[in-house]
């Protein structure tokens, strides 16, 4: 990247600096006139989103889905704001902020003498979610390393406030000895990475390509898996991290059965508040063989329609 485009980035990520100074509440009113803007200018994205909620919701009506998707638009919007908060404001998060639940399930997956993998779901709280919970346990987080290298650091730095350190996703080396060491390590795997990374496991009544790292890490790193979903109130806008009791017996001999445990245990957060899980995502795009392009419509030229 040339010097015109580190400072062409830094401008940018002024505004994000000053939104992630200002009192919460505050920063997500400014942003939601987004809301409308992203769900309009995003037409590809929209499009997916709706494929999306069709899928994994087929007996709700059309006019319910699209108000779903409105929602998730809005929820999307605050992220932005939610994020610059998380990464920007300087101190602790108190109880206005939110909470986090379970913490005696995490405490007796430590109990055991080994790493725990806490793995999550996108939801689109996640940061604050991340934060919260960082605040009071020291762990580190994977992320997915991006090309534009003065983001990534910003991104790197306002992390750093509440994860003892970021291992980028493909070091799975350095993933395998921090919990070999005895180590929290939050995890978000639900995405698509392809058949040869994946087994088909059901997500919503769907065959849907579970990535193989969940099993393979938690067994590479002998550790506890403890699943994790942060969800907010959308009255007070609070964010509560739910932390459940780990996985018994994980990860067994059968690869699909360990994995559909994860996307029903995903699942089940999902729809108690659907709009705020990350529907831009082609989570369904690899299908088994046989099927065809679930993204693509009759008549579509394109596949993310």
């Amino acid at each position: 990247m040339n010097v015109v485009g580190q400072w062409l980035t830094l401008a940018a990520l002024l505004p994000v600096r000053l939104l992630g100074r200002l009192p919460l509440e505050l920063a997500r009113s400014l942003v939601w006139p987004l809301a409308l803007l992203m769900r309009l200018a995003m037409a590809s994205r929209r499009r997916v989103v709706a494929r999306n909620l069709e899928l994994c919701f087929p007996d709700l009506a059309s006019d319910k889905r699209h108000a779903l998707m409105r929602k998730h638009f809005v929820h999307l919007a605050e992220m932005l704001a939610e994020t610059a908060v998380a990464w920007q404001r300087p101190g602790r998060f108190d109880e206005r902020f939110g909470e986090v639940i379970g913490l005696e399930h995490l405490e007796a997956a430590r109990a055991q003498g080994r790493g725990v993998m806490l793995i999550t779901g996108h939801a689109t709280c996640l940061e604050m979610g991340a934060r919260l919970f960082g605040e009071r346990v020291a762990s580190a987080g994977i992320y997915r390393p991006l090309k534009n290298p003065v983001l990534e650091a910003f991104q790197n730095r306002g992390r750093a406030r509440y994860a003892r350190n970021m291992i980028a996703r493909r070091d799975l080396r350095g993933m395998v000895r921090h919990l070999r060491g005895g180590g929290v390590l939050w995890y978000a795997p639900d995405q698509d990475f392809g058949a040869e990374r994946s087994t088909f496991a059901p997500f919503f009544g769907i065959e849907t390509a579970t990535a193989n790292a969940i099993v393979e890490l938690a067994r590479l790193g002998r550790a506890v898996v403890v699943p994790m979903y942060p969800v907010k109130d959308e009255a007070s806008g609070r964010v509560s991290v739910h932390i459940e009791p780990a996985f018994e017996d994980f990860p067994g001999d059968d690869t699909r059965r360990d994995l559909a445990r994860f996307n029903a245990f995903l699942e089940r957060h999902v729809r108690q508040a659907p709009a705020q899980y990350w529907w831009l995502h082609r989570r369904f795009k690899t299908t088994p063989p046989g099927e065809s392009d679930r993204y693509q419509r009759p008549g579509s030229p394109r596949g993310d329609s």
